[in-house]
């Protein structure tokens, strides 16, 4: 049977080529493990992402670009303090 994705993280994995962990040396029928513990010494996967960028569930999501820099935003609400009042009086 062949490893499953778990089976890397696993503080069971025998890290051999040949064996797959010590419970169960040739691997497991189903997609998830009922044995399997996290290895706290394990790599964490690091999930790099571009300035401008986030992952949500996995999959890299591009920032609209701002029209506005935070100095142009902050100058259109002291220019507008009627809007910036009413915002304090709420």
């Amino acid at each position: 049977m062949p490893k499953i994705p778990d089976c890397n993280h696993c503080l069971l994995s025998a890290h051999d080529p040949h064996i797959v962990c010590a419970v169960h040396p040739e691997g497991i029928e189903d997609d998830s493990c009922l044995d399997f513990r996290e290895d706290p010494n394990a790599p964490v996967e690091e999930l790099w992402h571009p300035q401008g960028a986030s992952y949500y569930n996995g999959e890299l999501i591009l920032q609209p670009r701002q029209r506005w820099t935070p100095q142009q935003q902050l100058q259109l609400l002291v220019v507008h303090q009627s809007y910036f009042d009413r915002l304090l009086c709420r």
